[in-house]
């Protein structure tokens, strides 16, 4: 997957976020759901299309620096999420917010 992609999150993909920190994600097209760990839930939140695939992994290893996998998995998730249909690319890079 290309790391400069921007990801946003198909506008009829349910996601319902758990007391613990974890995720729940449902799609009502294919009646099938996603469950998310904690960091998962932080990968799907960063989905918001102002940061690019790369910058979401680099985030969470900077968040969390003791799980030196986590930029591989957050990488994967996101291209699985893309792949199955809960994440699509964004018309394009985030414009700059005029002062």
């Amino acid at each position: 997957m290309d790391e400069a992609m921007y990801l946003l999150p198909r506008a009829d993909i349910e996601t319902h976020i758990m007391p613990d920190g974890t995720c729940l994600l449902f799609d009502p097209v294919s009646n099938d759901g996603r469950a998310l760990n904690a960091a998962g839930a932080l990968v799907w939140d960063y989905c918001d299309g102002t940061l690019s695939v790369g910058e979401i992994a680099n985030e969470l290893a900077t968040l969390l620096p003791g799980e030196p996998q986590v930029r591989g998995d957050a990488l994967a998730l996101l291209e699985d999420l893309a792949q199955s249909g809960y994440l699509a690319p964004s018309e394009g890079a985030p414009s700059a917010t005029k002062q």
